[in-house]
């Protein structure tokens, strides 16, 4: 009974928001065809939890477009490793949501396969770019979803549709059967509408259970920017201290990020330049005179910088901060003049290489995801209301 109605809820969710763009794979039929021919265990931790993947992500018999339309005439030979884990859980695999381009941008408008719609914010976009993910959450559509962040592309989404996302250390989750952008920074993290959904999902995915008790009691936090939750933590127990983050590691992450994306669309790029969107292509463009000396010395420069904020934040416990750099992304904006400042603090906390849980606009960023997760319990457990975007 209890599935039934899950799947009748996905269904009712289809509809509604049938206008949005936000599935891959159109209208509600193909949808309960495959929910209903599904035999997950009966008991498993996630049963009956309905649930996204980004279309970065491989699902056996279902297309991997990967928002482009070069790819995904057929279906995929095996299902990544993220996605059978839950299934195993006992989760429901809705389908496969819509993204920006090749994962690479942060406003989920696609030419190709239409432009996802933000549910709860129609002014604004659902943010890149795993807007589809969080725009099937904020609808109904799933309980939960998985995207991929390489730059912010599972917390800003989270920010502009008001959900939750965690964004995983590298190599917490397999990237076996998920498309790259950037292997050095590409992350598979779960998104839901609540901490607590996040967490249960994160301890399926990982293996590893999160001890909720306790709370940021005595902690050291490093406020960032004047985050404006940090009088919640404050009554929390914790010790605030201002924190600043070394925006200068931009520089050596965005020389690897074209590098190594210009290298992942080798076989396609500048080939098939008239099918790929015109975002993409100057971001391709732009990247096309890096080679392995400026490779080699960003990857240096990158360590250096890691190894320098690590030993000056050695003494806190935890950084908060807003999840976006400034005003979320309007409906129809040009996405090249606004996303430096929209993802500019994301982009550092990629570049360092930190777990981070948005939490809507407020960023939670420490060593480990489980001292995140259980900080963003605690926030959760004061009641307040998820921060909205700008």
């Amino acid at each position: 009974m209890e599935r039934e109605a899950a799947i009748a809820r996905s269904a009712e969710a289809i509809r509604r928001y049938s206008d949005h763009n936000i599935l891959i794979e159109a209208g509600t039929t193909p949808v309960i065809d495959r929910l209903t021919t599904l035999t997950p265990p009966p008991d498993g931790p996630l049963a009956n939890w309905t649930f996204v993947a980004k279309d970065m992500i491989d699902v056996a018999g279902l297309p991997t477009t990967r928002g482009s339309i070069l790819y995904g005439r057929q279906g995929a030979l095996t299902t990544a490793p993220c996605v059978e884990v839950l299934e195993r859980a006992g989760a429901l695999l809705v389908g496969k949501a819509n993204q920006h381009e090749f994962a690479w941008g942060i406003t989920s408008e696609n030419q190709h396969w239409g432009d996802v719609r933000n549910p709860r914010h129609p002014h604004l976009t659902p943010g890149g770019s795993s807007g589809g993910t969080a725009a099937a959450i904020a609808a109904g559509i799933a309980r939960f979803g998985l995207g991929t962040d390489t730059g912010g592309s599972v917390r800003m989404p989270a920010a502009c549709c008001g959900i939750v996302g965690l964004r995983p250390g590298a190599g917490s989750v397999s990237a076996e059967g998920v498309a790259p952008l950037a292997p050095m920074f590409d992350v598979v993290g779960p998104m839901a509408a609540s901490v607590a959904d996040v967490t249960r999902v994160w301890e399926v995915l990982s293996g590893v259970p999160v001890d909720p008790v306790g709370s940021p009691a005595g902690w050291r936090i490093g406020v960032v920017e004047g985050c404006g939750q940090a009088g919640s933590f404050a009554a929390l127990g914790a010790e605030l201290h201002e924190a600043a983050l070394p925006y200068e590691i931009a520089v050596h992450y965005r020389t690897i990020l074209g590098a190594q994306a210009r290298r992942v669309h080798e076989g396609t790029y500048p080939a098939n330049a008239d099918r790929y969107g015109a975002g993409v292509r100057r971001k391709l463009e732009a990247a096309g005179g890096l080679g392995h000396a400026q490779f080699t010395a960003a990857v240096a420069g990158l360590a250096a910088a890691r190894a320098e904020f690590a030993a000056r934040t050695a003494g806190l416990d935890l950084l908060i901060m807003p999840t976006l750099g400034g005003p979320a992304a309007r409906v129809g904006c040009d996405e090249a003049a606004v996303r430096d400042e929209i993802g500019r603090i994301t982009l550092v906390i990629s570049a360092l290489g930190w777990p981070a849980l948005a939490i809507g606009d407020l960023q939670l960023v420490g060593r480990d995801e489980a001292t995140v997760l259980r900080a963003g319990l605690a926030w959760e457990a004061l009641g307040e209301a998820i921060p909205e975007p700008r």
